[in-house]
């Protein structure tokens, strides 16, 4: 799996397909709090639509993260980002 494709978990899934793992604890927040911090890191300018989507999620924790992994990434590739009206 693509590091991006954990920002589509839903809470069950998550819960689902950490169910016997130690990643468990930190809960869906914390891990993709954390997929975020490591895509703003090493992602490109694939990742972005998966960032963007989890800028809007409802934690927001994860849109916080998101929305840094996004910046991160443009600056990287230094393109210049399209206005948002």
């Amino acid at each position: 799996m693509l590091l991006r494709e954990y920002l589509k978990l839903s809470d069950s899934e998550f819960r689902a397909l950490f169910r016997n793992s130690p990643v468990k604890r930190i809960k869906r927040c914390g891990f993709l709090r954390n997929v975020c911090i490591a895509l703003g890191n090493i992602g490109d300018l694939t990742d972005l639509p998966a960032l963007e989507r989890a800028a809007s999620d409802s934690e927001p924790l994860i849109a916080e993260h998101a929305a840094w992994a996004i910046e991160q990434i443009w600056e990287r590739f230094r393109v210049k980002r399209p206005k948002i009206r």
